[in-house]
């Protein structure tokens, strides 16, 4: 009592935790949105930017090998010149060619005819089959692996196929590209990074990394490009990179060389911006919540007075006293609600006097009628005013039963009205609850068999006395066999059943009749509560029966529940306290 006391008391608490939930949520969601909107705008933009750069590294690179590449190519028929004509298109295309250190002619033996470096023509005519040339002359147009020379200068070697001659060959210095790489600035730390289809590193700001022909393949963003293949990144790629910081990354392919530039950005200089806007976010939070707060609280006061008043009058009818009178002067709903509230604390005195004066004239008025006529059936029953017939003893026994049956009716709606006011005093016993369930099986059995039903009992007889008033459990059993039977077709099957259950005795009746439509379960044990069979196959009556059944059982401390399915039957299920 004390908890749910204390729990009356908090209101105002609950409102304001309403308060700071009205203020604290929409502004925790407001927080996340901005937060979670914000951090895909920073990452799209950032994402956006850092894929243009890339790409631009990336044409700038794959532009200048296409152009060596087109030079080469537009000399293709330079085998058909005289030796002169072949030398001074050599100075020309170096000329033109930047990035080209030096041309060769080679035959289809692989064997150099002439080499032209920037310096200009080797001196002395080429000796031996070219190694590094010879893989030209097996494709139309041939791009190598990087090389680096001996003053660790990158190149690639160039070629083209010369039809029924040989190939046209240069090597191409890798050194701008360098530079461009070194350029690059990717935020404050970030870089960019060149690698092979193998994950070799091509260039990097720092070349000794490429010196050292350091290999990127498990990292993955390079795995996704070595497995994945595709132009460009769909997204960005969040992972921690070789020195153990966390980056996002995104590459752009160089389909025609078979590298990739990538783009490597710390997560930490992506999501600053966030985390600022982020902290701003709950600072205000934290000093709007604080000024709701104290308007909330001034606001509480103002309504919780009057509710206390409220409360105090509740209680007062709660223990009958009617005769209330609320000093509410709000000047609103809140007054309005005090006006009505002794209005109907008025009508309710009105209510119960009607009751109790209904109560009395049952008692009086139709409970002592009602035994003058079943002392007269009975001594018509006896047999003392001579024999009567079949029929007529027949229909004799009928109004018995129908005078029984009124008679339990008056006796459920007087006991029902005694366990409203808690005026019903329980006559507790220990009673052995599994010899009674056995009892009504045998007082019931005739009535069954008459009506062709079977009644079966299942019972733990090691359950020990339960401290209870066992009249009134009787009439709760009867009750209930009395529904199962009238709810049960010929040929059907009641069962009955006591069972130990964590310290309660669990009684069941069930049967296999026509069950019970779900959205009534509960609304059965209202008081009054009837149904049209033929439009719900509701169980019908006084509408007391179950009612009474619910608060005796729970006048006991126990429980009672119903499963049921339509068109396989209902189990009453109730427990008592051992």
């Amino acid at each position: 009592m004390s908890v749910i006391s204390e729990l009356k008391l908090s209101l105002r608490y609950k409102i304001l935790i309403i308060f700071t939930l009205a203020i604290v949520l929409p502004a925790v969601i407001l927080s996340v949105v901005i937060s979670s909107t914000a951090r895909k705008a920073i990452r799209k933009s950032i994402f956006d930017q850092q894929q243009e750069l890339v790409n631009r590294v990336a044409d700038r690179i794959s532009s200048q090998i296409e152009r060596h590449q087109e030079l080469l190519a537009f000399n293709r028929d330079i085998s058909r010149m005289p030796r002169k004509g072949q030398l001074e298109t050599a100075r020309e295309m170096i000329k033109q060619g930047p990035a080209f250190s030096e041309v060769a002619l080679i035959d289809k033996t692989g064997r150099e005819l002439w080499k032209y470096k920037r310096s200009g023509l080797l001196k002395g005519s080429p000796k031996g089959i070219s190694r590094e040339y010879q893989a030209a002359l097996r494709v139309r147009n041939f791009k190598s692996q990087v090389y680096f020379t001996g003053q660790r200068t990158p190149y690639i070697v160039l070629g083209v196929q010369l039809n029924g001659f040989g190939a046209l060959v240069s090597k191409l210095e890798l050194e701008q590209m360098w530079q461009w790489i070194s350029e690059v600035r990717i935020g404050d730390t970030g870089q960019a990074f060149v690698v092979s289809h193998k994950g070799d590193l091509i260039a990097h700001r720092e070349p000794e990394r490429v010196w050292a022909h350091s290999n990127f393949s498990e990292l993955p963003i390079v795995k996704d490009y070595i497995e994945n293949r595709k132009v460009t990144s769909d997204e960005w790629r969040e992972y921690t990179d070789e020195r153990g910081e966390e980056v996002v990354a995104l590459y752009q392919a160089l389909p025609s060389l078979g590298w990739a530039v990538i783009s490597q950005i710390p997560a930490r200089e992506v999501y600053e911006p966030v985390r600022r806007m982020r902290q701003n976010v709950i600072l205000w939070t934290v000093v709007f919540v604080g000024i709701f707060l104290y308007a909330g609280l001034k606001f509480v006061q103002k309504i919780i007075n009057p509710i206390e008043i409220l409360k105090t009058g509740a209680t007062q009818i709660s223990h009958g006293k009617m005769d209330i009178e609320l000093d509410i002067k709000t000047g609103d709903e809140l007054e309005e609600l005090a006006h009505n509230f002794e209005k109907m604390a008025r009508d309710l005195k009105s209510l119960e006097q009607l009751r109790q004066d209904l109560i009395r004239m049952i008692i009086h008025d139709l409970k002592s009628p009602l035994s003058g006529i079943m002392g007269s059936l009975d001594y018509l029953d006896s047999g003392m005013l001579g024999a009567f017939t079949a029929e007529q003893a027949k229909i004799i026994s009928l109004a018995k039963n129908s005078s029984e049956t009124m008679l339990v009716m008056i006796q459920n709606l007087l006991d029902v009205a005694k366990m409203e006011e808690e005026k019903l005093e329980l006559r507790k016993e220990p009673v052995d609850i599994a010899a009674l369930i056995l009892d009504r099986l045998q007082h019931f059995e005739a009535l069954a068999v008459t009506e062709k039903k079977t009644i079966t009992a299942s019972v733990d007889k090691s359950i020990p006395p339960v401290n209870m008033d066992k009249s009134l459990i009787e009439r709760v059993i009867n009750n209930l066999l009395t529904n199962a039977l009238h709810h049960t077709s010929s040929g059907g099957v009641i069962k009955l059943g006591v069972k130990n259950s964590d310290g309660f005795a669990e009684v069941t009746i069930a049967d296999n009749g026509e069950g019970i439509p779900e959205e009534y379960r509960e609304k059965i044990f209202e008081k009054f509560v009837q149904v049209k069979k033929k439009q719900a196959h509701l169980r019908t009556g006084t509408g007391l029966g179950l009612t009474f059944c619910k608060m005796v059982v729970e006048t006991h401390g126990g429980s009672i529940r119903v499963d049921s399915e339509l068109g396989k039957g209902s189990a009453f299920i109730f427990k008592i306290p051992m």
